[in-house]
């Protein structure tokens, strides 16, 4: 044990007194402070607190009791060892002065030898301390008395045996100590608390008793504790006349922690014994109090420590949602070059139409002027007429072009995630003008559409969705006309290829509700049923590396989804190839009523 770092502070001992114990205490390398009253002490407390206090009875200010208790009212010093010194005998006065706190009473004209060895006991270390589980709740004081037949306490305090129940175990009952009997040290357990046995808080043992080794048992306990980090108390009683300095030193060697013979009065034996209990059980708390701290400690840490992995996720997080909005950006943009591709063809024939007719339409003009001024009203008519039909002609190209212009806006409106009454027939024949260039003459729409013409949803819902759908039916056409190419083989011109899009109403299984069912097949190569399940994954695509980016089916799953509706994929019993089933929620024009719709 390393006394160099206790420090001990003497409260009101008187010169004489002091001197004979510093002289003690410097012998084990033990240091001391002074305070001359009780509110010294306290005062001291804000720059250093003691390690252990030694204080005489009375203070200037108040007594050795009051200050006990008051030490014992705060957290920060309940925890501080007092031993108090009186100035002779009185068991009343002593017992008075432990419960209130202190944790022995000594009086000054004793040999120092005896109070030093209580002192180092308290100051005494068992070892790394670690604290008991957390949760611990309150329980009785629990007190091994070990005596046998023959042995002081047996029949201690007159010398006569009564019963089988030796009376320092009643009294500890009756003191509220939950007190236990054991006459063979064998039996007294200190293992297993792992499997949730209380240990003793303090253990009485009977060193004269002549059936066992008090000092070989105590010497067991104190190794108990230190491989347990266990805090027990022993306390050890003697024959009167054999509290000598050398049986002081033999029981402070084998790790007991108050000393005492046959003749102290039962209350103040009671009174000593529930003095260690406390001192035990301060110190429990007190490494509760460490452990619950060390715990909110680790807790902060995790915290923080989760906090930083939080961060790190979302910031990976959201560069993960950049890069998949830059590629949804680049999908679109390679959605929007081939229609565009498209659309410019569109856009091409009929104003090459109405370019080719300007000049007729001209020299139309010119030829009924000058006719005109030489009078020949015949030739000025047939002018006219010639022009007139030339622009009329052109009419019909520019009336394509404001249809194609319309279909744009319509398709590119902004307010396409807004829920609004949307004419779905309408939506797609806008959607097929506009994949007109890419279905040619070869591949032939048919729409099939019974189901109600208006629908509460959102525009996306045609525009992006069946447009997609179609729009990938109309590849896989396409490469399945260019692998039988490819391989030499007839080309089916025994009919078109065909894509086909029905709606209807359709009941929803256990409620009274109906779905919006939109159907779109297609005479293609269809779809394995292994992939049937991957086609919706994003970034997943069965067109040729560079072809396609895998988007476009999965974003017409999220388009579906945000309408608490399905979508399927199987294959076409009818037509051959795939069959695509969208299933939304519908809702009747009474239902709607009073709803928010556009």
């Amino acid at each position: 044990m390393d006394f160099l770092s206790c420090t001990i502070l003497f409260a009101g001992v008187d010169a004489a007194c002091e001197q004979r114990l510093v002289a003690e205490l410097d012998k084990r390398g033990l240091s001391g402070r002074i305070a001359a009253d009780g509110r010294t002490v306290f005062a001291g407390f804000d720059s250093e607190l003691p390690n252990l206090l030694v204080v005489q009875d009375p203070l200037p200010d108040m007594s050795a009791a009051q200050l006990c208790q008051r030490l014992r009212l705060t957290s920060a010093t309940r925890g501080i060892p007092v031993v108090v010194l009186v100035s002779q005998h009185d068991a009343v006065q002593e017992q008075e002065i432990l419960e209130r706190g202190a944790d022995a009473c000594f009086c000054v004209t004793d040999d120092p030898v005896f109070l030093i060895f209580r002192i180092c006991a308290l100051l005494r270390e068992f070892g790394d301390e670690t604290a008991e589980r957390e949760g611990a709740v309150f329980r009785q004081p629990r007190v091994s008395v070990v005596t046998a037949p023959g042995g002081i306490l047996w029949a201690w305090p007159d010398g006569a045996s009564v019963g089988k129940t030796p009376r320092i175990v009643k009294m500890l009952r009756h003191n509220g100590e939950d007190a236990t009997l054991v006459e063979d040290p064998d039996r007294l357990e200190l293992s297993n608390i792992g499997a949730g046995r209380i240990q003793p808080d303090c253990i009485v043992v009977d060193l004269s008793c002549p059936a066992f080794n008090g000092l070989a048992l105590a010497q067991t306990v104190a190794a108990f504790r230190r491989r347990s980090r266990q805090c027990t108390r022993v306390l050890g009683v003697v024959e009167r006349g054999q509290l000598t300095a050398e049986k002081i030193r033999l029981a402070f060697n084998a790790g007991v922690d108050d000393l005492t013979d046959s003749e102290i009065a039962p209350d103040l034996l009671v009174a000593r014994i529930s003095s260690l209990v406390r001192r035990k059980t301060l110190q429990d708390e007190a490494r509760r109090e460490e452990a619950h701290i060390e715990s909110a400690r680790a807790r902060m840490a995790l915290a923080d420590a989760l906090r930083r992995v939080n961060a790190d996720l979302a910031a990976a997080n959201r560069k993960l949602i950049d890069a998949q909005v830059k590629l949804v950006q680049s999908a679109k943009m390679a959605s929007l070059g081939e229609l565009a591709a498209g659309i410019a063809h569109e856009f091409n024939n009929p104003l090459a139409f109405v370019l080719a007719h300007e000049n007729t339409v001209k020299r139309s003009m010119a030829q009924a002027l000058q006719a005109v001024r030489e009078g020949n009203t015949v030739v000025a008519e047939a002018a006219l007429t010639k022009g007139s039909e030339r622009l009329a002609s052109s009419l019909v190209g520019l009336s394509r072009l404001r249809e194609l212009v319309a279909s744009l806006r319509r398709f590119s409106r902004l307010e396409e995630g807004e829920f609004r009454r949307l004419d779905v027939p309408d939506a797609i024949a806008m959607v097929l003008t506009l994949l007109a260039p890419k279905l040619g003459q070869e591949i032939a729409v048919e729409c099939r559409l019974e189901a109600p013409p208006e629908l509460v949803c959102q525009a996306a819902l045609v525009n992006q969705v069946v447009m997609n759908i179609v729009s990938n039916a109309a590849d896989a056409i396409l490469e399945k006309r260019e692998a039988a190419r490819k391989q030499g083989g007839p080309a089916p011109t025994r009919r078109k290829d065909q894509i086909l899009i029905a709606s209807y109403l359709e009941p929803r299984e256990g409620t009274g509700a109906e779905e919006y069912v939109l159907q779109i097949s297609d005479t293609g190569p269809g779809v394995p049923q292994e992939l049937q399940e991957r086609v919706f994954e994003p970034f997943f695509t069965t067109k040729p590396v560079g072809s396609g980016t895998g988007l476009g089916l999965a974003t017409a799953y999220g388009v579906v989804q945000a309408h608490g509706g399905s979508i399927a994929i199987t294959n076409s019993g009818g037509l051959g190839g795939a069959c695509f089933t969208i299933r939304v929620p519908y809702k009747t024009g009474e239902e709607r009523r009073g709803e928010h719709v556009i």
